[in-house]
């Protein structure tokens, strides 16, 4: 815990953020993260627990209203996460109905569409795992490319996971969208 920070104080300054979040209010969330000067942009104290940017945080627990303002008032949509889950990575991993609406928001906003993240997997690798299938239509109609390979790990392709995996509507997408680039 940080030298003169009291837990009840720090707990206090996570509920108040994690109340802002979920309801989606901008300047209570200012106000619980201490008004950091570069934010939307700012690393979030890590006593709080709340992920490393306040966009990371919006993606799992804010209403889609809230990320789109966070995005509009400049939040990188392509921020640095040391923990594997980059915006598009982390859209597709969250357990929320309206995660496609939140990938298109991001893709439209600029999100690197072949980030690497966790195990060294792009989007579209990532998409395959989860086996979702919406989720790499919109990559590859924004132009992620299929054909990049896993550095670590099985070195595959998305394509070559998907028939690993036994996922075959996944597969006959990507191989279709393999077969119009060639």
């Amino acid at each position: 815990m940080p030298q003169g920070k009291d837990r009840r104080e720090i707990h206090a300054r996570f509920k108040a953020a994690d109340a802002a979040y979920r309801r989606g209010d901008l300047g209570a969330l200012r106000q619980a993260l201490g008004d950091p000067e570069n934010f939307p942009n700012c690393k979030q104290p890590i006593e709080l627990g709340l992920g490393t940017y306040p966009l990371e945080y919006a993606i799992y627990w804010s209403p889609l209203s809230f990320v789109r303002e966070l995005i509009a008032a400049g939040a990188d949509v392509n921020y640095d996460d040391g923990a594997g889950f980059p915006s598009l990575i982390a859209t597709i991993s969250a357990d929320r109905a309206d995660k496609h609406e939140i990938l298109g928001l991001l893709l439209r906003a600029g999100a690197d569409r072949n980030q690497r993240g966790i195990n060294d997997g792009t989007p579209l690798y990532h998409a395959v795992r989860r086996r979702d299938l919406e989720s790499l239509r919109l990559l590859l109609e924004a132009g992620a490319d299929p054909s990049l390979r896993t550095r670590i790990d099985d070195l595959e392709t998305p394509l070559e996971l998907a028939a690993r995996c036994g996922f075959e509507e996944g597969a006959r997408l990507l191989s279709t969208r393999k077969n119009e680039q060639q």
